[in-house]
Order: structure tokens, then C-alpha cells, then sequence
């Protein structure tokens, strides 16, 4: 929390005294251009897939609007998710795998204030002020072979495939520092940074729950599901932990992205 204290210190600084650090050609430099539309190259690694749209509004001062969507799709295997000796000391493992679709989007709309500009805006130094709403569902489909995990041997407390959708949402804001530098023919980069704070929330739907006498079916199989996701599988894209791990809380955010300008 010092950290993003710290960090925010520094981008309203940077925002409030753009005459004391504006490098300016003759009086205010006029706007290179005043509206850009990129992509967002970063969010690729991750599944996501970015467009934003940046107009200017004043000497010092923009506006951007990021829109998401997000799909992708990951597995896992787990080499064991039950294990026991026999008598005559042979170790057994109960295999297991999941797989699981993900899709959803991304809103983040921004305003951006310029403290080092060069040659006019939008390029240069720049803190910014954003907030973000982000929404996913996972589709989980898992295979156990559960002639051989209901057996008594294995001792599992939950003996079922854990098949379910998650629906993951966060709603937060924060702020980010960045440079974005523009070519003459108005190609630009866009490179970004800092910490936010999410407030998370999510919740899991199943297709069918088993028969407990005397508990809440629906409690057990989502506390079940919780400990074999984090526990038992690690996924091929390990950002799709989150959806499991993620909790309310710092938080960052970040980017690079290429642009044209008109």
C-alpha cells in the first residue's frame, strides 16, 4: 500500500505542473494530432485483445477509452489427485485433467495529463487516471475416471468431477505513468505502467451436484473446486489462476501499444 501511496504522489505531480515541465516550440506547441487508435500489443500474451481510442481535449490533456475482449483457451493434467499403497506396497495414483474455455471483456476509460511534451501532444511523458470494469467466464470440463476415485481406497472428500462455469468480475482504478512517442507520419508507441486497486468478486454454477445428506451441496462442491483448481492443477497460461486466486487488493496494470494518428 506504501507503494501505491508513493506512486500516486508521483503521477499527480506529474499531472498538476505540466507549464513548470511542458517542453514547448514557440508558445503552446499545437497538437501533432488530435485522435489516435491503437492496439494494444502486450494483452496478446495474455488472451486478450485490446483496441483504445485517444483524443485530445486540451493543451495538456486527453482522453482514452479502452475496450477488451477476451478468449482464449487452457488445460491441465494432474498426475495425481489421489494416491494410496496396497498391501503389498505398490504405489496407485487416480489421474485427472481439466480443460477450460475463457472468454469475456475489458472496459477501462482514462484521462490523461501531459507534464513532458515534446514537439506538441499527444507525445510525451504523461500521468493518468483510470477506471476498470472486466467481466469472464470460465467453462471447466474435468476428467476423472470415477469408477476407480469413488473406490473407498483413495480417500478423497470429494469424489466428482468438478465440471462448472466461473464468473469472475472486478471492478477498480489507479494510476499509470507513460510515454508515448509519435513518428511524423503519425505512427505512434505507447508504453505504460503502474498500480491499481480491484475490488473482485466471482461465482460457480454446476451443471448437476451430488446427493449430501445433511450439508449445503452447493458450498461443498464450490469449496471442493477451489482447493483442486489451486491445488492439484497448474494451468498452461498461469494468469488463468487468478480467476481462482485473485482476491480484492492491490492490483497492477500495464501496456504497450502502437497506434495510428489522424
Amino acid at each position: 500500500m506504501k507503494m501505491f501511496r508513493r506512486f500516486a504522489v508521483v503521477a499527480l505531480a506529474a499531472a498538476l505542473a505540466p507549464q513548470a515541465f511542458a517542453q514547448k516550440v514557440d508558445g503552446e506547441a499545437p497538437a501533432q494530432f488530435e485522435q489516435l487508435v491503437k492496439v494494444n500489443l502486450l494483452d496478446f500474451a495474455f488472451g486478450q485483445y485490446t483496441a483504445v481510442y485517444e483524443r485530445v481535449i486540451g493543451p495538456y490533456t486527453s482522453v482514452a477509452l479502452n475496450l477488451g475482449g477476451i478468449g482464449y483457451y487452457d488445460s491441465a493434467e494432474s498426475y495425481s489427485i489421489g494416491s494410496y499403497y496396497d498391501e503389498f506396497g505398490y504405489w496407485y495414483n487416480a489421474p485427472a485433467e481439466v480443460e477450460m474455455e475463457v472468454s469475456g471483456w475489458e472496459l477501462t476509460p482514462e484521462i490523461r495529463r501531459y507534464g513532458f511534451i515534446f514537439d506538441g501532444m499527444p507525445e510525451g511523458l504523461y500521468a493518468s487516471a483510470f477506471v476498470q470494469l472486466r467481466g469472464l467466464s470460465a467453462v471447466v470440463d474435468e476428467t476423472l475416471d470415477l469408477e476407480e476415485i469413488n473406490s473407498e481406497v483413495y480417500g478423497l472428500d470429494y469424489p466428482y468431477e468438478v465440471d462448472h462455469t466461473l464468473n469472475f468480475f472486478s471492478f477498480g482504478g489507479g494510476f499509470n505513468l507513460g510515454y508515448q512517442w509519435m513518428a511524423d507520419n503519425g505512427l505512434a508507441i505507447d508504453a505504460y505502467f503502474g498500480p491499481m486497486f480491484r475490488r473482485v468478486s466471482r461465482s460457480m454454477e454446476f451443471d448437476s451436484l451430488p446427493s449430501l445428506v445433511g450439508e449445503d451441496a452447493q458450498a461443498v462442491a464450490e469449496d471442493a473446486t477451489e482447493d483442486r483448481m489451486r491445488n492439484e492443477y497448474w494451468l498452461q497460461r498461469p494468469y488463468s489462476n487468478d480467476l481462482y486466486t485473485g482476491r480484492t487488493g492491490p492490483w497492477v496494470r500495464g501496456g504497450i501499444s502502437v497506434a495510428i494518428s489522424f
